[in-house]
């Protein structure tokens, strides 16, 4: 499926907006020590990642860039206005800049609402499955897993980042303009800086870990898995909380599969990936292979049980 013409606009325009922003920077921010120059360094990397996760596909990026430029845009244009006003009507090239670059982000964030943008987003991320049986299908679940798990993980780093350095910036806002290098905030941008990276490395190590757990989910005509449907006396698809249903599917949190055996007296459960067209495809396949009576549908983990939705 062909990259949208409003995602590459969107892009365009993200890229737009960065360069605005260092623009209006530099022309209020006179003689940057090498320090602050790596700062920006830095940050422009961690916005171009997120640039960079958005030209992917990545839904969960492109849902957070569309919430933060809805957020702080409108507060840019607010706060350029009463910086006008209280300058008596003084319209200085950074504030020009500043306006520019709310109206280029607020656009970005129009497109990125498309619904070309969202239906192209969600086919990046589609569940491919692996190599078929003859009688059945099988599911790659950690090929899923490690899809979504790094793009949540991708989401957070981005949010973790920033979070970090707002506390840096309020840091900094209440020391003197002539601090040195060794100052507070600039020592705890530095310890930021290797947490977030050290944080990084853990989590998509653990990321990788958890999904290499789950493998691949086969549904045939004879077995579930390396189960004989002889060996099953239910199977069910668990989930908690409420099912909701977002653009036409319906989506399930904490889904797992639970499998009762006849010939063991504790159930076993395995986690499934966090994709709605993931689980509906199981569904369907556990719907259309079970004997009689084994698949009991969708089950609440609160306890309502929602079997007629085995196949949605």
């Amino acid at each position: 499926m062909q990259r949208p013409l409003a995602l590459v606009s969107a892009v365009g325009l993200l890229v737009v907006v960065w360069l605005g922003l260092i623009g209006g920077i530099a022309l209020v921010w006179r003689g940057a020590v090498p320090f602050e120059l790596f700062a920006g360094s830095f940050w422009s990397l961690v916005w171009f990642f997120w640039i960079a996760r958005i030209w992917l596909g990545g839904p969960m990026a492109i849902g957070l860039m569309r919430k933060a430029l809805f957020g702080l845009c409108p507060i840019l244009i607010f706060a350029t206005g009463l910086a006008i006003g209280i300058g008596g009507g003084e319209v200085y090239p950074s504030q020009l800049v500043a306006f520019a670059v709310a109206v280029c982000g607020i656009f970005a964030g129009v497109l990125l609402m498309r619904g070309e943008v969202q239906r192209w987003s969600l086919a990046t991320v589609a569940v491919r499955v692996v190599r078929q049986p003859p009688d059945g299908t099988a599911f790659d679940l950690r090929s899923a897993a490690l899809r979504q798990g790094r793009g949540k993980f991708g989401c957070l780093m981005i949010v973790v980042t920033l979070l970090m350095l707002l506390v840096v910036g309020a840091i900094g806002a209440t020391l003197p303009a002539d601090r040195g290098t060794d100052a507070p905030d600039y020592i705890a941008f530095m310890v930021g800086v290797v947490l977030v990276i050290l944080g990084g490395i853990a989590g998509y190590v653990w990321i990788n870990v958890r999904a290499g757990a789950m493998g691949v989910l086969t549904v045939t005509g004879r077995r579930l898995n390396e189960h004989p449907w002889s060996r099953l006396r239910s199977v069910a698809l668990s989930y908690k909380g409420e099912a909701k249903v977002v653009n036409g599917v319906r989506r399930h949190r904490s889904a797992r599969l639970d499998l009762s055996l006849y010939d063991e007296p504790d159930p076993r459960r395995l986690r499934l990936p966090d994709d709605a067209a993931l689980h509906g495809s199981i569904a369907a396949a556990l719907a259309a292979h079970s004997p009689e009576g084994v698949f009991r549908g969708w089950v609440s983990r609160t306890g309502s049980t929602t079997s007629g939705q085995a196949a949605s």
